[in-house]
């Protein structure tokens, strides 16, 4: 009759909670209340046995019936139709008839819950008959320790090694291309054969204390030469010639923004002459610019990309001559050799890595003193091919109505801007 009455109850349950789904609420709330009622009564079990015991079993590994996905164990089923063994005074055997009984209160109030078996458990290899043994070799904590005695140490004599963080970094490139071109003598265009060479060397050295302070300075040296057969005077001739180094002090302001004082020296190191003649157009020190300048400085660093703009409302530059026959070309007055100009200046240099082996870096750098006017645009394109040889192209226009004798239409082509390109092949490398 027990048994009957089992099924019949779980068949009429079944029935009501699909026909009432307000219902399936209350029974899930029920199935809930009573798991957790079941762990803690397989608590209280397993804790009473501990104390009766002078040798405790281990905890039942069923335990995870409660918690695992609604599965329908036989030995739950057997305890509910009477045909499991009788617990007696065992405390495992207790413990597991009480995460039976709540398995069974489930298995009524709450079916849909439950999708699969005992057996497809062990069919599938899910399910492991001998957790319950006990270990081989039982681990036992030792009922006394070594007392460990540390050496005494002089605190006193101990002399603490300090040391200072390295705010500076330093990096730099360094290149050597070459071109060549060949024309026969009865080209059409007309042209001249050449080769040239032209060497590069950048240096940076910057100090920033990730606080307040940031200083920038960077050295810049180009010397290139190119073979001409159809000047007289020269067997080679300057196409690159530049000694520039910039320092740049930033005092931190707000976010990206910095309080900034600028120094530039920019000269040449070799000596420049006009075309099949002796003529002298520039040397080292002939001229010099000094750039000296006070203002802000946007800074911009991402991932790929990282430049920095300056902004001086205020900025004085000194023009220095020291071969007096090169006065006149840079605008200077006679008997002086030196001229000096105020006004705004405004410098954009930045480097951008366009894609994994091409990258672009660039100087704009724009000056007035509200009578003359000078903007130079450097660019160059760094392609490279491997970590020794790569290929540049140099773009270079540049606007300059400085000097007086060529405003007044004297040795120029009517127009003050000019450009400069090249593309070479070559090796390179970074330090």
């Amino acid at each position: 009759m027990r048994k009957i009455f089992f099924l019949l109850a779980l068949c009429g349950i079944t029935l009501t909670v699909q026909a009432h789904p307000r219902r399936l609420q209350k029974a899930a709330h029920n199935v809930s209340t009573n798991i957790v009622t079941a762990y803690t009564d397989s608590l209280k079990l397993l804790l009473d046995s501990i104390q009766r015991l002078e040798q405790p079993s281990a905890p039942s590994p069923y335990m995870f019936r409660l918690y695992a996905p609604g599965t329908v164990y036989s030995s739950a089923l057997a305890q509910n139709m009477g045909t499991a063994v009788d617990p007696g005074d065992d405390a495992q055997l207790q413990l597991d008839a009480a995460i039976n009984t709540r398995l069974n209160n489930a298995y009524v109030l709450f079916p849909v819950l439950f999708t699969g078996t005992e057996q497809q458990l062990i069919n599938g290899g899910r399910f492991l008959t001998d957790l319950a043994q006990p270990a081989e070799e039982p681990v036992m904590l030792a009922d006394q320790t070594e007392e460990i005695i540390l050496p005494e140490v002089d605190i006193e004599a101990v002399e603490p090694e300090v040391k200072k963080p390295n705010f500076w970094t330093f990096k730099g490139n360094g290149s050597l291309q070459f071109t060549q071109s060949y024309y026969s003598q009865n080209w059409y265009q007309g042209g001249e054969k050449n080769y040239a060479m032209l060497s590069q060397l950048t240096a940076e050295a910057n100090y920033d204390n990730q606080r307040r302070v940031q200083w920038d300075n960077k050295f810049e040296a180009q010397l290139g030469f190119q073979t001409s057969e159809t000047d007289q005077f020269h067997k080679f001739k300057a196409t690159s010639n530049l000694l520039r180094l910039t320092s740049n002090l930033g005092i931190k302001a707000v976010g990206h923004w910095n309080y900034a004082a600028q120094l530039q020296l920019e000269t040449q190191p070799y000596k420049s002459y006009k075309a099949n003649s002796d003529e002298l157009t520039a040397t080292f020190i002939s001229p010099l610019y000094v750039r000296s300048s006070i203002g802000m400085d946007y800074i911009i660093k991402k991932k790929r990309f990282e430049g920095k703009l300056h902004l001086a409302p205020l900025s004085y530059v000194i023009t220095y001559v020291h071969r007096d026959e090169l006065i006149s070309r840079y605008g200077i007055n006679e008997g002086h050799h030196s001229k000096h100009d105020w006004g705004p200046n405004v410098e954009f240099t930045f480097t951008y890595r366009m894609w994994k082996n091409i990258s672009w870096a660039s100087r704009l750098y724009w000056f007035s003193n509200f009578h003359l006017t000078r903007i130079e645009w450097e660019n160059t394109l760094n392609f490279t091919i491997n970590k020794y040889i790569s290929a540049k192209l140099f773009l270079y226009p540049r606007f300059d109505d400085s000097n007086d004798k060529y405003r007044a239409g004297e040795n120029h082509d009517g127009t003050f801007l000019m450009f400069k390109e090249w593309l070479s092949l070559g090796l390179n490398y970074d330090f």
